[in-house]
């Protein structure tokens, strides 16, 4: 046994070459199927503890008003409600030292920061809210570079108040800034009465339900506090639910995670069948010593034993090199994509799952891929091994290959002839070349594809959004005192108005399952708009036969949950305020609010109006996260006969002639000061600038997109070593032709150049193949990463780009994996080739 080990060792030593390449192979291999699924079970484990860590609650109640910590009480005792926690959030403006510009935030407290029961926010350093001294939000510390000791200025209805940041604080879930999200601030109760707020009240409502939790029961209980509220003269906005168990990212992390896992496994199996080339090859260079050894006595399983454990020990080293690389891969890549959804991981971290998978498939993938060419080999007899006429005798003994050299030979000159008919020599090697050429360029392609058609989905959804900016109001407003502001300064050349009501939605009785878990906010907007129109799926849009009619536009995911078609009816129930009240309002899972709010009046009771409307159409939407308010598009004229709030808006939709997002921003900001200076409050949740919020989207695209191209120049890799080890196999294959070439007087450039045009070759067919694969790939995939990250098709656009970006991606890996078997090539001599 000791001899049949120094054949294995010499075998891997004697072309350290094709060594060092099937080892490099089946490592990037393995890292990266080691390394996305230690991601995807950590990214999921880490999201669902931060999430129950926070002791999550199953209702939360975005409230119309303030309500004082006695209807939470009362609260307590409605029917299978377990426990109740109130907070409050609105916004106000505030200046950092390092920044002169006023901006907009949001301001958080609770009564008790150290007896917090549901959402828990968890001081991380520092010291909790007192006085002048708050604690900033994890992402916005991180985001304004805040640290302890920086004072921020406030403006309050008294004037400015500086507050010094004494405390990091995380919330269980803030939208990033890089994606539009706002900063958030953290006070103690007492501080409220600088904002003109009431310092023990409350506008937002968590409760847990009693055992067992199941959403039907949270739904019947949500309904059961909004009736108390009501009857308590206390309107609700929206109300979320939440499942205690999986975090509300869960089904983003969920979607990206099928995609990677099918990358990994593909990349595993390539990694495999480079290893096969390899085996294949090399059983066909030792046919000779097969009959030698089966000869003097060796077995079929004894040779078989020895090719397997060469395999085994390239598995192995391979093995040993990828594992620390792909577990320490996983937890940064883990921790940079968390970090997004404000979920940290202190300390490293890694997947036992991962670490077996890398075990058992690194090892038994080559092994199971290697064992029918080793095993055929094998079995051959003494007579078939020792009578075998060695290599490259094969070409030209098909009527294939025969017709393919004349036809060859006739089109192209001699030197591209033979390079381009060498690549059909060994079929199964090039057969399995390209797979990993093609695979690699089909990703590359969909990957550009994707963000072509995320692009393509943004223009459009700005073509239907004729406005350059949405201003939204925290409380509505005059119409005409609107108009005398805007009219104040330059550049606009168009103005509309739409008006928002809170409202709840029933079907058949039930309350509406909503795609927008926040719940839904009428929009209501004229007939005629020329501002804005979604995306129509079913049904049609708004036009002047409306008039005061009872129709609506849904959206249509939520039809599809509920089962809504269009020409059904629905019952709209309105809370509608009284005429000059004005109120906070909710957008994007949080309250905002003007520091000169006017409180309700004590007794005031909020109209409720329940009434059947008709759905005659079902729109699509472009929206990031399912964390938002769902709009209801209805008619303007309809809901002012029936609230009778005319001349009064929401929302002022403006346009100009606006061509850059620095344009964009000058004309912003010229209009918020315009209202600011008549101290009339915007909402900065819905106050929007259209070129800004499409940067913001392609944000959140960002992270997904830099990762998969991560992943597909990694697997581009795979096939440059791949074509790269074909390609030394060949020359070693083909040593006594070279030796031959060079006796009959070829030079050195000659035999380059050979070796060079057959790898440009394998990657000019591995491009022309991809291309229409990629095309047939790109579409479903893209509508499906749309539906999965942001609930709607995307509008697809096949990247034209991308084909000649591989075009030369792919000649420049064929260049650079021939460069050195081209070069050994030419090293060949004349005695050496024909002695071999």
């Amino acid at each position: 046994m000791n001899h049949l080990w120094h054949k294995v060792i010499a075998d891997l030593t004697a072309h350290k070459a094709r060594t060092l390449l099937s080892i490099s192979s089946l490592t990037i291999g393995i890292l990266i199927i080691g390394m996305l699924l230690g991601m995807i079970d950590l990214q999921l484990r880490h999201l669902d503890t931060a999430h129950r860590q926070s002791q999550p609650s199953h209702i939360s109640l975005i409230l119309k008003t303030d309500a004082d910590l006695a209807v939470a009480e009362q609260i307590k005792s409605i029917a299978n409600v377990a426990g109740v926690d109130v907070l409050t959030q609105f916004t106000a403006r505030y200046k950092i030292s390092n920044n002169p510009d006023w901006q907009t935030g949001t301001i958080v407290f609770r009564p008790d920061y150290q007896n917090q029961h549901y959402d828990q926010m968890p001081l991380l350093s520092g010291y909790l809210p007192a006085g002048n001294h708050l604690a900033a939000e994890r992402l916005t510390s991180i985001a304004a570079g805040l640290k302890s000791g920086d004072k921020i200025e406030f403006e309050t209805p008294t004037g400015p108040v500086d507050f010094d940041v004494d405390g990091i604080i995380r919330h269980p879930f803030v939208k990033p800034p890089t994606f539009g999200g706002q900063l958030h601030f953290f006070i103690d109760a007492g501080s409220a009465a600088k904002f003109g707020i009431k310092p023990y009240s409350f506008r937002q409502v968590l409760v847990q339900v009693s055992e067992p939790y199941s959403e039907e029961k949270a739904r019947l209980v949500a309904g059961s506090i909004r009736t108390y509220l009501s009857q308590s003269g206390i309107g609700v906005n929206a109300t979320l639910l939440q499942d205690p168990e999986k975090h509300w990212g869960r089904a983003f992390f969920s979607g990206i995670n099928l995609i990677l896992t099918v990358m990994a496994w593909a990349s595993l199996a390539l990694s495999s069948v480079l290893i096969l080339n390899t085996v294949t090859a090399l059983i066909t260079q030792q046919t000779d010593q097969i009959g030698i050894m089966k000869s003097i006595g060796a077995s079929r399983w004894t040779i078989a034993k020895i090719y397997l454990a060469e395999v085994l020990i390239l598995a192995m080293l391979a093995l040993m090199l990828a594992m620390p690389i792909s577990l320490a891969g996983a937890f940064y890549s883990s921790r940079w994509l968390l970090n997004l959804f404000n979920v940290e991981m202190p300390g490293f971290a890694f997947s036992y799952r991962a670490i077996t998978v890398m075990c058992v498939g690194g090892l038994l993938a080559p092994l199971l891929a290697s064992f029918w060419p080793i095993w055929r080999g094998a079995s051959m007899s003494v007579r078939q091994a020792i009578a075998s006429y060695g290599l490259g005798s094969d070409f030209a003994s098909a009527r294939f290959d025969m017709w393919l050299e004349r036809r060859l030979s006739i089109a192209l000159p001699t030197l591209y002839a033979v390079a381009l008919g060498n690549l059909f020599r060994r079929k199964a090697r090039l057969f399995w070349t390209q797979c990993v050429l093609i695979i690699t360029g089909v990703l590359f392609m969909v990957i550009l594809s994707l963000i072509a058609s995320v692009n393509l989905t943004l223009d459009n959804e700005l073509a239907r959004s004729r406005y350059a900016v949405r201003l939204g109001f925290s409380a509505d407003q005059s119409t005409a005192l609107i108009l005398e502001v805007v009219n104040a300064g330059p550049q606009t050349t168009a103005l509309e108005f739409w008006q928002r009501l809170p409202a709840e939605l029933l079907h058949n009785g039930q309350l509406l399952r909503q795609s927008g878990s926040l719940g839904a906010q009428l929009i209501a907007l004229p007939e005629t708009t020329q501002m804005y129109q979604p995306l129509i799926a079913e049904g049609r849009w708004l036009t002047d036969n409306d008039y005061q009619q009872k129709n609506l536009v849904l959206n249509a995911a939520t039809a599809e949950l509920n089962n809504i078609h269009v020409g059904d009816s629905i019952t709209v129930k309105l809370f509608t305020p009284p005429q000059n009240t004005v109120h906070p309002e909710l957008v994007e899972g949080r309250v905002s609010t003007s520091s000169t709010r006017t409180e309700l009046d004590a007794g005031v009771t909020v109209t409720d109006q329940s009434q059947d409307w008709q759905v005659i159409g079902l729109y699509r939407w472009f929206v990031g996260s399912t964390y938002t308010v769902e709009p209801v598009y209805v008619p303007l004229s309809t809901i002012e006969n029936l609230t009778h709030r005319n001349q009064v808006s929401s929302f002022a939709l403006l346009s100009a002639n606006i061509s850059s997002i620095t344009e964009e921003k000058q004309y912003t900001d010229s209009l918020k000061q315009l209202f600011q200076d008549r101290h009339i409050p915007l909402d900065v949740y819905t106050t929007i600038a259209k070129l800004e919020q499409r940067q913001f989207s392609l944000n959140q695209f960002k992270p997904v997109t830099s990762m998969l191209l991560g992943l597909a120049s990694l697997i581009a890799g795979v096939g440059a070593i791949g074509l790269a080890g074909t390609l030394a196999i060949s020359v070693l294959q083909r040593t006594r032709e070279i030796g031959v070439c060079r006796a009959l007087g070829a030079s050195s450039k000659t035999i380059f150049s050979l070796f060079l045009l057959e790898g440009v070759f394998h990657g000019l067919l591995a491009w022309a193949i991809s291309i229409p694969i990629a095309y047939a790939v790109a579409e479903p995939l893209s509508h499906k990463l749309g539906e999965i990250m942001l609930g709607l098709q995307l509008d697809f656009r096949f990247s034209v780009t991308s084909v000649w970006l591989w075009l030369g991606l792919v000649l420049l890996l064929s260049l650079l994996a021939s460069y050195w078997p081209a070069r050994y090539a030419t090293k060949i001599n004349v005695h050496a080739g024909l002695g071999h």
